[in-house]
């Protein structure tokens, strides 16, 4: 009689996806472009796609949409053209939260996670001299996901992921 190999667990599930918001804060605050890379690249399953379609927000008014379908190396290229926009000193706030809806359990190496990401962030360059505004971009976002997570070599990684969500932006003095 075959004894039942038990799944992958909800809580190491729970575990990394927020070691993920822990150290993406972490990052987001040291500011460093090549361990946002490195840690994009670590934590990202090789082959792994993802499929976004995001509605767009400024000051309350619907502005647009965006679909897009990015591979891994995509995402590390714009990773790397993020890090060259942004400098350590435009980032005033920033927050990653997840909220686990339900996991289906695929074996001891795979899960499929339907979760809500929750990011926020506050642009605020440095203030030029003689400039006595300082001006604000927040940009909060919200997704509903579905990712395959992948036991690679003893360790988690995200795989394939569908993503619907609204990101609003606003500009404030």
């Amino acid at each position: 009689m075959d004894t039942p190999t038990p799944g992958l667990a909800r809580e190491d599930i729970r575990k990394y996806l927020h070691r993920i918001c822990e150290e993406a804060k972490d990052l987001m605050q040291a500011y460093d472009p090549q361990l946002v890379l490195d840690w994009t690249d670590a934590n990202l399953a090789d082959g792994a796609a993802f499929q976004a379609d995001i509605r767009i927000q400024k000051d309350g008014a619907h502005t647009g949409s965006v679909a897009m379908t990015l591979e891994k190396n995509d995402i590390l290229q714009l990773g790397g053209l993020f890090g060259t926009l942004a400098s350590k000193n435009s980032i005033a706030d920033y927050s990653l939260d997840v909220k686990i809806k339900d996991v289906v359990s695929h074996g001891t190496d795979a899960a499929t996670v339907k979760a809500t990401w929750h990011e926020h962030i506050v642009f605020q360059p440095p203030s030029e001299a003689g400039q006595d505004k300082k001006i604000r971009v927040i940009v909060d976002m919200e997704a509903d996901c579905c990712h395959l997570l992948l036991r690679e070599d003893g360790r988690l990684s995200i795989g394939l992921t569908l993503c619907s969500g609204e990101a609003r932006v606003l500009n404030s003095d």
